[in-house]
């Protein structure tokens, strides 16, 4: 297995991350349901949708970039306590930038974002998410190393986590990180799984097997 590095992501390199998300995460369930079934229309929209999701999660959190070879492969958005949930004003300016991605896929992108909102734990937690590694090198350890930082960061802090996933193989991903299941619901018609991960001290949580290929 080649060596991955992970370091922060600047603005500078956002639009690359953007392509990453819409290619990594152009087949999940949700996105095909909301953004429709031609596979290179829904990569595009997605890389538009998610250019200005990573440029607020950068302004209020941190994106990690996996880079193999020097190449970014994998880039993963962290959001601190309080800063996850989409203010109005926020909602506003992403609006413009939804509607030109996938007008017809707004209603859809609504309902989706407002249930995931709806699930937000009260409690004080790092936001885990978007996640994605580029199609081509899927399973080859990127999402693993992205998830080793992940975890080191907030067991650095002694903090909880969250996120919400839409395929049942990435709870399987989770679960070796400790991530639990603590709801799981229907979504615009697509099973989701919401997940939290409490508080560690000590050494960092490592993966219980490797990640498959």
């Amino acid at each position: 297995m080649q060596l991955v590095a992970v370091r922060d992501l600047g603005a500078g390199q956002l639009e690359e991350a953007a392509g990453i998300v819409g290619r990594g995460m152009r087949d999940n369930p949700l996105h095909i349901r909301a953004f429709g079934d031609a596979d290179e229309r829904r990569e595009r929209a997605l890389a538009r949708f998610f250019l200005p999701v990573l440029e607020r999660c950068l302004r209020n959190g941190t994106i990690l970039g996996a880079f193999r070879d020097g190449r970014l492969a994998g880039v993963c958005a962290m959001l601190p306590p309080g800063r996850c949930r989409i203010t109005v004003a926020e909602k506003l300016r992403l609006l413009p930038s939804i509607l030109r991605a996938a007008p017809r896929a707004l209603p859809a992108i609504l309902r989706w974002t407002g249930a995931w909102a709806q699930r937000d734990p009260a409690q004080p937690h790092w936001h885990l998410g978007p996640v994605a590694v580029d199609r081509d090198i899927q399973g080859t350890g990127i999402g693993t190393a992205l998830l080793a930082e992940f975890c080191r960061r907030i067991d650095a802090l002694g903090a909880a986590a969250y996120l919400e996933t839409d395929k049942a193989k990435n709870v399987l991903f989770y679960e070796r990180y400790d991530f639990e299941t603590r709801a799981q619901t229907s979504v615009i018609g697509v099973p989701n799984w919401f997940m939290i991960r409490g508080k560690r001290t000590g050494r960092p949580t490592a993966p219980r097997f490797a990640e498959h290929r």
